[in-house]
């Protein structure tokens, strides 16, 4: 919709974020879908502004802006304007790392507030709850002790999805220094939460560090993606028993004995299938580069068996 709007007045006359300094030279309106759009008053004719008012809501200026804090994240990490805000924190007040916990939803945040209250109240201590789109934004953490573990998320998620009836999906981003190139690392944990969003399957905490093997991979030209696992794993399918100890094993650190725990099978079982792989394989998986690439090539097989 957005798009059609920014053709029919032209892009340079339509902003889709309020600046604090310019954001009253617009007449604002927000769609059904809760996207926000802002046309320069010069540009609409009366009859336009009016037609725009029926097919729209019509915003007041006073009510489109979001608080100082928020506004001064967004413009930084959405679009790379301004500066760390950090920067400007007194020293004393620095915490000591910052994390991003970004989110989705398939459905539109209608009550954006009920959302922000409830990760607040989970947190026990002030976050900051950005939004770029009705459906998805980004909570910054602040840390000066441990951050919340996983059981703790994954609570937060099951309790949001019971009580405000919504499906949410985070990706939990990795701790950096308050006054790193946070736009830098924001934008890649934002881009490979988007890559990960596109083959998720059924998990609703994901974390940066591994959802970021899908991302390195998306970049390898496509005809390689498909070779790369009959290149090394001999035309072997997914569902071979081989190939799935192989897999446990290399994310066992390949130990044998926690193997055989994993998959259920006797030690023996485990390492004759093994030394069965090698055979065929020629490769030896008690080597780190070896394993590494054949633990890619199951994954790429894994994405190319589901589509």
């Amino acid at each position: 919709m957005i798009d059609k709007i920014k053709s029919l007045f032209g892009e340079e006359s339509v902003s889709v974020t309020p600046d604090q300094n310019t954001y009253m030279d617009y007449s604002w309106f927000s769609t059904e879908n809760q996207e926000i759009f802002g046309i320069k008053t010069g540009s609409l004719t009366v009859e336009q502004n009016n037609l725009l008012e029926c097919l729209f809501t019509k915003l007041e200026s006073n009510t489109i802006m979001m608080p100082s804090a928020q506004s001064e994240w967004f413009q930084y990490l959405y679009f790379n304007k301004g500066h760390n805000p950090l920067f400007f924190e007194n020293e004393n007040e620095l915490p000591s790392s910052i994390r991003f916990i970004h989110f989705y939803s398939n459905q539109l945040f209608t009550h954006k507030v009920e959302f922000e209250e409830a990760i607040n109240a989970f947190f026990h201590k002030e976050v900051i709850v950005v939004w770029n789109s009705a459906k998805e934004g980004v909570i910054i953490e602040k840390i000066n002790d441990q951050p919340f573990n996983k059981e703790f998320l994954e609570h937060m998620q099951e309790i949001i999805a019971a009580d405000l009836y919504h499906d949410v999906t985070f990706l939990v981003g990795k701790r950096y220094s308050p006054l790193a190139n946070l736009y830098l690392y924001f934008d890649i944990e934002h881009q490979c939460f988007k890559k990960a969003l596109s083959v998720k399957r059924q998990k609703h905490i994901l974390w940066f560090s591994k959802e970021m093997l899908h991302y390195i991979l998306s970049f390898l030209p496509e005809q390689l993606q498909k070779e790369l696992p009959n290149l090394f794993l001999n035309d072997m399918k997914i569902d071979d028993p081989i190939l799935s100890t192989v897999k446990i094993y290399l994310q066992q650190n390949l130990n044998v004995t926690a193997t055989s725990k994993k998959a259920f099978l006797h030690r023996n079982t485990v390492q004759y299938r093994l030394d069965k792989f090698s055979e065929q394989t020629g490769i030896d998986l008690k080597h780190f580069e070896d394993g590494l690439v054949i633990f890619l090539a199951i994954h790429l097989l894994e994405l190319t068996s589901e589509t």
